[in-house]
């Protein structure tokens, strides 16, 4: 097994490493192995894993899961209210060209709000959606490594959720279940 405890002076990628609080690899120690410690033990902080096409940050709080975002996320907002029908495709292509256009970069969301084409609650609603689909996806994960931060908030995170990990974890295994029927 290889989870380690440690505080080491190291540096990686700009990061302080004296904050890790345990760290290892993920064919060792599944991630739903991860997240339930992390629940277990009411931890806060943020989990950052790393697998070979993707990685994630996900953040808790005394145990609660708050915020997660990957870096390639294949449940894009816009494609989330499509599938929904909340939105047309126009509507997205018009929103997706002001948000290209925007200076300083402005979320997708805020131009579909301001054009009247989603309710900001309904909004809420799916980028929720988006941050726990992010949680499930990582699920099914099942290499690379992980380093838990302690303490850690999302810092300027848009949406933020409060999910019991062990619900997740279960809705988390029905979705990939899913994803997985021909």
């Amino acid at each position: 097994m290889s989870v380690g405890f440690s505080q080491t002076s190291n540096t990686d990628s700009g990061k302080n490493m004296d904050s890790i609080g345990f760290q290892g690899n993920i064919a060792a120690v599944s991630l739903d192995n991860i997240f339930q410690l992390i629940d277990f033990a009411s931890l806060t902080g943020k989990l950052i894993v790393q697998a070979q096409n993707n990685d994630g940050n996900f953040y808790f709080s005394a145990g609660i899961f708050v915020h997660g975002t990957l870096r390639v996320n294949p449940h894009r907002i816009g494609a989330l209210l499509l599938e929904n029908s909340v939105i047309t495709t126009a509507q997205l292509e018009e929103c997706l060209q002001l948000h290209e256009q925007s200076s300083p970069p402005q979320p997708l969301g805020q131009f579909l709000v301001e054009k009247g084409y989603v309710d900001p609650q309904y909004l809420d609603e799916s980028l929720g959606q988006q941050v726990k689909r992010a949680f499930y996806e990582s699920l099914a994960w099942q290499e690379g490594t992980f380093a838990f931060y302690p303490g850690e908030d999302p810092i300027g995170a848009v949406n933020q959720i409060q999910e019991r990990i062990d619900h997740l974890l279960l809705e988390g295994m029905i979705y990939l279940d899913n994803l997985n029927r021909p």
